[in-house]
């Protein structure tokens, strides 16, 4: 009888041996949890909701964030526009979907002055994407997105030439109800409680921004920022107490 005893117990002490480095293995296996964090280290958007001197509070989904400027932040200013201002000597990025020949057709387009320097490389990406990102991948069944960027040469209805800097002269079509966009130069004192904010800069270990640059944009149709803007983390709050419309100095 003490034999047998003995038996079992030691068939049970590796029963549970085997059970905890199967778990062990389990773990180590599973894919270690995104750092959400790192996706919000450069840069914020919501809503503009107090503006304190050269420090604003942005709100979004997430709750306040802190953002500082200075006198060498450059400020732009997006605004909605129409196929129609999509005119030869702007800079453009337009975004949307090639068919197999190679020819976009744009979901989305962006414009801008074009620069001293031109509309190089450097000027844009694609919308809502950081330079030198990996591209967001295309929902499954779907394909995924393309991008055309440099300057308007020509430009008829909804036939639209870029000259662009990778591949020369490239004509794309632009539909009526592609979403337009165009970003002129800004200034602080063109901030205004209520409108969506994106800043881009360096987090502190605070999780205040020190931007370099900021765009300012309308809020949306129910007053709220959306992620479209770019960096941000969620919708703006709606509700949320206003400070000053303008800077202090």
């Amino acid at each position: 009888m003490n034999r047998m005893i003995v038996v079992i117990a030691v068939a049970a002490a590796v029963g549970v041996a085997a059970c905890g480095s199967g778990a062990n293995a389990a773990n180590s296996s599973a894919s270690p949890t995104p750092d959400r964090g790192a996706l919000n280290r450069n840069g914020s958007t919501g809503q503009l909701v107090q503006i304190n001197g050269q420090t604003l509070i942005l709100t979004d989904a997430s709750g306040d964030i802190t953002v500082t400027f200075n006198g060498t932040t450059t400020f732009t200013r997006t605004s909605t526009a129409v196929l129609a201002d999509i005119v030869p000597g702007l800079c453009m990025v337009a975004t949307g979907q090639k068919d197999s020949a190679g020819a976009l057709t744009a979901m989305t387009v962006r414009l801008s002055p074009k620069l001293a320097s031109g509309c190089g490389s450097g000027q844009f990406g694609p919308p809502n994407q950081s330079q030198g990102a990996s591209p967001r991948p295309a929902p499954s069944g779907q394909p995924a997105a393309a991008f055309v960027s440099g300057e308007v040469t020509a430009a008829a209805g909804t036939s639209i030439t870029v000259l662009t800097a990778a591949s020369g002269t490239q004509a794309i079509t632009v539909p009526t109800t592609a979403s337009v966009t165009r970003t002129s130069s800004a200034a602080a004192t063109d901030l205004r409680t209520g409108e969506c904010v994106r800043a881009n800069g360096a987090r502190d270990s605070a999780g205040t921004v020190a931007a370099t640059s900021i765009t300012i944009a309308p809020a949306g149709p129910s007053g709220t920022c959306t992620t479209g803007l770019g960096g941000g983390r969620g919708p703006g709050r709606v509700g949320a107490s206003p400070g000053a419309s303008a800077p202090n100095g």
